[in-house]
């Protein structure tokens, strides 16, 4: 089939141009490869579709018909060629993004919003879950993705770090008693997210640092339930500081040895190796990231 519209489009410009020789000029190629390829058509077809002579060529009747679908094919192509090229257009199509359901409470969801303002002609499908999908079998264009990265064929580029604080709440941590050290904490109940170790790294710089490993744990696979469920009592846990601030302050979650900082997540943006330049998840790719 590729051959034969290939063959089509030589005999098509042949036909404009008049002769094998013009066309040949006009494709870059030789006069022998533009006769062979419409005499193969002559063959597939079963007709000839040319009348040949010493000075001029002329259309058959069935030439004047397979001319004019190709008209088409070609002018069809043309149209959706244009309609996808980054030089001459409204940005359009569809664009199916996924990311983590704690992020919906971030600031990248305005992002999203003015994207979605600035280029309505983009259908936008957004896929909001803490599990993360198959890019490629899921059909996904771009994935806004957290924690580090895995060795894959896909491409990725850091956005941002989300800021975590070790709380629990307030009646949690009066039934304890108060550590003394981080490493105490290594008794105590957590509450995890199921994509990450049980551990945490608390650091005060580069240099001086602490990993903090427990056994008791609750294992759950959203960040806002694992939010919910350390503000209920539950036990400890690290969520966004976008989250819980408003908490903090009013007393319902006491932030553990403030001196300390949780290690933050970074977020990335991943992609699949053959988009292009200019596709839509590029565009919103480098919208995002503006001012990131």
């Amino acid at each position: 089939m590729i051959d034969d519209l290939k063959a089509i489009a030589i005999f098509a410009e042949t036909v404009r141009q008049g002769s094998f020789r013009k066309a040949a000029q006009t494709l870059n190629l030789s006069p022998s490869v533009v006769s062979y390829h419409v005499s193969q058509l002559e063959r597939r077809t079963g007709n000839a579709l040319l009348y040949r002579s010493t000075r001029k060529l002329s259309l058959t009747n069935e030439g004047k018909i397979l001319y004019q679908h190709a008209q088409q094919m070609l002018l069809s192509a043309k149209t959706g060629l244009s309609e996808i090229s980054p030089n001459n257009h409204t940005p359009s199509g569809k664009l199916k993004l996924t990311l983590p359901a704690v992020l919906s409470s971030s600031l990248i969801t305005k992002k999203i919003t003015l994207f979605c303002n600035q280029y309505p002609e983009i259908e936008i499908s957004i896929i909001s879950s803490d599990e993360r999908q198959n890019i490629i079998q899921d059909g996904i264009d771009l994935a806004i993705r957290i924690g580090k990265m895995q060795d894959s064929n896909l491409k990725a580029k850091h956005l941002f770090d989300i800021k975590r604080k070790l709380v629990c709440s307030a009646d949690y941590f009066h039934k304890h008693v108060p550590p003394k050290k981080p490493e105490a904490l290594s008794n105590w109940h957590w509450i995890k997210l199921s994509m990450l170790p049980a551990e945490r790294t608390l650091y005060k710089s580069k240099k001086e640092y602490i990993s903090i490993h427990y056994d008791k744990f609750t294992s759950v696979n959203s960040v806002e339930l694992m939010t919910q469920l350390c503000i209920h009592g539950g036990g400890l846990a690290t969520p966004p500081d976008f989250l819980i601030d408003k908490l903090i302050k009013q007393g319902e979650l006491i932030e553990i040895f403030t001196q300390w900082q949780v290690e933050p997540i970074p977020v990335y943006a991943v992609w699949p190796q053959n988009s292009f330049s200019n596709s839509n998840a590029m565009l919103f790719l480098k919208f995002i990231n503006q001012g990131a």
